[in-house]
């Protein structure tokens, strides 16, 4: 399994908007119901910076690049974050299922 994240931080008076804009996302992504992935998006505390974490099956191709709205999504990001800000690889290090 493939863990990428994008985190980024906005100014306080542009969370609604980022908030509305991840409502906005993920109702296309349950349209388009891609398969085989856990996607999510997190406000970190009660502040202004987001977290998103997709998990993909390793090798698979990322099934978020032909859904147009989260193109559209990840675009914005710049524009929220006041710069690019690229996905990362999250390196597991540990991990308990219970």
């Amino acid at each position: 399994m493939s863990v990428q994240i994008v985190r980024f931080r906005t100014e306080p008076e542009r969370v609604p908007e980022v908030e509305e804009a991840v409502r906005q996302l993920f109702a296309a992504v349950r349209d388009a119901a891609p398969e085989g992935i856990e996607y999510g998006a997190a406000r970190v505390g009660d502040g202004a910076e987001f977290l998103l974490t997709l998990r993909i099956p390793e090798g698979a191709p990322n099934p978020l690049l032909a859904i147009p709205e989260a193109g559209a999504f990840r675009a914005r990001i710049a524009e929220w974050a006041g710069a690019p800000v690229p996905p990362a690889t999250l390196h597991m290090i540990g991990r308990y299922t219970g």
